[in-house]
């Protein structure tokens, strides 16, 4: 009796094991679902915040110019779950930032907690 004690003993612990190694799997890879309105060249002409140009490519790539000389290329992405967000990473930027977004024919508005971008399309 003992013998079969441990034997389905054995067999749940493999059971729970099992059970943690298949709830543990690989992270999902994050992939990119465009959105085709975005694609084009944004102006932000503002006496505040500056002249700012955006331009976003259908093949995830993107960059940002100002008036003030900065220029950075860079790419984008906007994740399935994130509805209305977009990440942006620019090779002069220090770390990847998420924007919430509305985009229409004619205009495009970038929000961060310390950046607003008010765009017109060109």
């Amino acid at each position: 009796m003992k013998t079969f004690t441990r034997v389905i003993a054995v067999v749940m612990m493999v059971a729970v094991l099992a059970s943690l190694m298949v709830a543990c799997g690989g992270a999902k890879k994050e992939e990119n679902h465009p959105d085709n309105n975005i694609v084009g060249t944004w102006k932000q002409t503002d006496d505040k915040d500056g002249n700012w140009t955006w331009t976003f490519n259908s093949d995830g790539t993107c960059k940002l110019v100002g008036d003030d000389g900065f220029d950075s290329d860079g790419i984008y992405m906007i994740p399935e779950e994130g509805v209305g967000k977009i990440k942006i990473k620019l090779n002069k930027w220090e770390k990847e930032t998420m924007f919430t977004y509305s985009v229409t024919e004619k205009v495009l508005d970038l929000e961060t907690f310390d950046a607003s971008y008010y765009c017109q399309k060109q």
